[in-house]
């Protein structure tokens, strides 16, 4: 089954409402939406996940922090920040995670801030970075190529 017939079946499903605890103005949506200020809301402040796994983004055109969403409620931001250091009390687009085949992943981990200093290409699942001989405690940046 190609994405297209995953969307068509309703694989991805989520209703967003402009306030906490599900009040407000509220939409449903089974495709990305990459501003929802130009739906007519001014901001995202509780979801529901019905089917799919999705990721909400801070700003407009899916940039700024990102939240994974999986099935299940979220009443108020802290419901989708969690335990991160960097909170929003908003969203203002989304779209659904689609699966990619694993055979085609593929990321370059970057020892420095902004695609700097030495990498190191993964395509395969790795349960300890430090025991393939990555240095550091954290990842400074990260790019996705495919997968």
């Amino acid at each position: 089954m190609n994405m297209q017939q995953m969307e068509q079946m309703g694989q991805f499903r989520i209703t967003v409402w402009e306030e906490e605890n599900f009040q407000g103005k509220r939409c449903e949506f089974m495709l990305e939406c990459q501003n929802i200020m130009e739906r007519g809301f001014r901001k995202i402040r509780s979801i529901k996940v019905e089917n799919g796994a999705w990721v909400g983004y801070e700003y407009p055109e899916f940039q700024g922090q990102q939240f994974i969403l999986e099935k299940g409620d979220y009443p108020h931001y802290e419901a989708w920040s969690g335990n991160s250091s960097y909170r929003t009390e908003h969203m203002l687009s989304f779209r659904p995670i689609k699966c990619a085949s694993h055979s085609d992943s593929k990321v370059t981990l970057y020892e420095c801030e902004d695609f700097q200093g030495h990498k190191f290409e993964i395509c395969d699942d790795y349960p300890s970075l430090q025991a393939m001989g990555w240095c550091n405690k954290e990842v400074p940046s990260i790019k996705i190529n495919s997968g």
